[in-house]
């Protein structure tokens, strides 16, 4: 993973040097824009004031104007070619300019941590690395087509006028210093407004993606009405600062306005007093008339570009908190990758807590031979969940360490961790994608008849082949399309794909009807065969066939032993045994 700058110039430039020529035609084809500002109007100067002084045969007036018709003529072929090479340019530039920052954004944000992803909403995360790359090429254009032309044409245009007399020279520098003081004020004012706008937008948008998520919940507990009320706090505080923020921008094109007529106004008094006195020729009127407006249209449309610049960087600025943040869980510097040959798993005076420092677990020592089944079980938050959080590195330990065959989770990859895992899920999600993708993402390289086979043994081959499209068939955003059961049968069978020596299920089979968890059963069997199987469940029976049994209450192990030998013990296990209700543990022992 390539290291990101956090701050936006040094994000901004990391990008740009990638195509460095590419973007110096960039910022060097914007000057262009002088010969269509600066000396079409001197040509025309040169057209008016060569006809007026002409006083031979009418018929020798080309010959007279020629340099200036020459002059204009070159000129804007030169700026016409100049601009739509330009514009041809940017096809083969910007969208990789685009692709690279968006792309950059999202490995990075793919590295955040489990902790991460659950105070995110999804939809806002979306938002910002959209609005990233838009972002920085608003401000490309900015600087260019603004910043670099008004420069460009106000040097010019001032030098220009300073030959006429330095009277219009000097009014409009006061004008220029005066419209930039007020286009930085507020512009910077702007860019307070803009930045919370952009994170209130994002919010808005997350809101609106987390409400079509849970479209079904809506609809089962009839809350459109609420719904629509929920976003609708959301897009009035956007609403707000929306308005805000266009009221300040509107104020300050009010003040430009002022400024600029009294600026035109100063321009035509000297202009008509020097053409009394015999001071300023009549093609020096539409020099200073013609380059006084094209600083002016710069000038404006600068002012204009300034408050979208703040803006864009107020979006830019809030977009990279994705990478602000650090990431929470990393590989070490000379982490390696795992190799398990055996499948030990050991927790070597473990410590650790979530927040507050309320620690879970203490000092825990615990121990899984290579091979086992090993059950899990406890009431809700008694610390089961938590264990295997840990051992697939979800979270980093306090103190201790968590190990396999003897190797530091905390030392190796965490891909090649998770490359030795096979996780089924309790709350199976599915990509938006077809059967046969979701499957196969348990092995990427497996071939079709692979994944057929494992979705035989997981029992997802039956449903599959009555759907039309078969393995073809979409599934829709998070498996929408699906039951839990399908879901949960999916899971399985790409976890039989993938066939990593370590194996953990999270109530694997809790959204299976009965028959179809016995033909599955089978299944799973055959999967635990040599190999290190942890299984977290709610329904007790599951486990009665497990190699060892640990019993969880409040992150200690209470009870360790099989099935039959924690019944006989007639302790806190047997009291969890005697509790069930339709074959399931209840959340709570209150419950």
């Amino acid at each position: 993973m390539q290291k990101l700058p956090n701050k936006l110039l040094p994000f901004f430039w990391h990008f740009i040097r990638k195509q460095p020529v590419a973007f110096a035609v960039f910022f060097i084809a914007p000057m262009s824009v002088v010969l269509e500002a600066n000396v079409l109007p001197y040509s025309l100067k040169m057209i008016i004031d060569g006809i007026g002084a002409h006083s031979g045969d009418k018929s020798t007036i080309y010959d007279a104007i020629a340099p200036a018709l020459w002059l204009g003529g070159i000129s804007w072929l030169l700026f016409f070619i100049i601009i739509r090479v330009q514009n041809f340019w940017q096809a083969f530039v910007i969208p990789k300019f685009e692709a690279d920052i968006r792309m950059s954004v999202v490995e990075y944000m793919t590295y955040h941590s489990h902790r991460y992803f659950a105070d995110q909403l999804s939809g806002s995360l979306s938002n910002k690395i959209n609005d990233l790359p838009k972002a920085l090429e608003s401000i490309r254009m900015v600087i260019c087509w603004n910043g670099i032309t008004t420069l460009a044409v106000v040097t010019v245009s001032l030098a220009m006028l300073v030959s006429v007399s330095a009277v219009f020279a000097w009014v409009l520098a006061i004008w220029i210093v005066a419209h930039l003081a007020v286009s930085i004020y507020f512009a910077r004012i702007v860019y307070k407004i803009s930045e919370q706008n952009a994170e209130n937008k994002s919010v808005l948008s997350g809101t609106v993606v987390d409400t079509i998520s849970n479209n079904i919940s809506m609809r089962l507990f009839a809350r459109r009405g609420y719904e629509h009320s929920y976003i609708w706090k959301k897009q009035d505080i956007e609403k707000a600062s929306n308005k805000r923020l266009i009221l300040i921008m509107n104020k300050m094109r009010l003040f430009m306005d002022i400024a600029v007529s009294i600026m035109f106004c100063l321009m035509v008094y000297y202009l008509i007093s020097g053409w009394q006195k015999d001071m300023v020729s009549m093609g020096e009127i539409i020099l200073v008339i013609n380059t006084s407006w094209a600083v002016t249209f710069n000038m404006w449309f600068l002012s204009h570009a300034l408050t979208d610049l703040f803006r864009e960087v107020g979006v830019a600025k809030q977009a990279l908190s994705i990478i602000n943040i650090p990431h929470e869980i990393v590989d070490s510097e000379n982490a390696a990758p795992l190799k398990v040959k055996e499948g030990n798993i050991t927790f070597d005076n473990v410590t650790f807590n979530y927040q507050n420092n309320n620690n879970l677990f203490k000092n825990k020592h615990v121990e899984i031979t290579a091979g086992s089944r090993v059950g899990l079980v406890g009431f809700s938050g008694s610390g089961k969940t938590t264990f295997v959080n840990l051992i697939l590195r979800l979270f980093d330990v306090e103190s201790g360490r968590i190990l396999i065959d003897g190797q530091d989770i905390a030392c190796v990859t965490q891909d090649s961790l998770h490359e030795q895992i096979s996780m089924i899920p309790q709350d199976t999600s599915l990509f938006h994608r077809s059967l046969m993708e979701n499957i196969r993402y348990g092995k990427i390289d497996a071939s079709d008849e692979e994944v057929i086979e494992a979705s035989k043994r997981a029992h997802c081959h039956e449903f599959i082949s009555k759907i039309p499209e078969g393995y073809n068939a979409l599934v829709g955003e998070r498996g929408i399309k699906l039951s839990g059961g399908q879901r949960q049968r999916v899971a399985i069978a790409r976890a039989m794909l993938k066939n990593a020596p370590i194996l953990i299920l999270d109530e694997a089979t809790s959204a299976l009807d009965s028959v179809t968890e016995k033909l599955i059963q089978s299944g799973l069997a055959s999967l635990m065969e040599n190999r290190t199987t942890i299984v977290i469940a709610h329904r007790l029976s599951t486990l009665s066939e497990m190699d060892r049994i640990l019993v969880f209450d409040n992150g200690h192990i209470i009870e360790d032993g099989t099935h039959g030998q924690l019944l006989n013990n007639n302790g806190h296990y047997a009291h969890m045994w005697n509790m069930q209700a339709g074959g399931f543990l209840p959340e709570s022992e209150e419950a």
